[in-house]
């Protein structure tokens, strides 16, 4: 694991995970709230705001940033359909 792409790869695969892990804990979060993860959503609708509006991060960190609460606000969804009641 000498070469600089072998740390790319291996520091990409814990964001992978770190990633799954937030969304399962976001999964939980949202299914014992009462107000069924519309907080949630508001705070992440936010969030995407304050990313692409944020004059110090570049274009790459911003797709980055949104594409990561982008798929957070899917799980959401995801897991809001499956709720009883939905």
């Amino acid at each position: 694991m000498g070469r600089p792409e072998d740390h790319l790869e291996v520091m990409a695969g814990q964001l992978v995970a770190q990633s799954m892990l937030v969304q399962v804990l976001m999964s939980q979060l949202v299914s014992r709230s009462e107000d069924r993860g519309v907080g949630v959503r508001h705070a992440l609708e936010e969030g995407i705001g304050v990313m692409q509006r944020n004059p110090n991060m570049s274009s790459r960190e911003k797709f980055g940033a949104v594409k990561t609460l982008e798929d957070a606000l899917d799980t959401l969804d995801r897991v809001r359909a499956t709720m009883p009641g939905a």
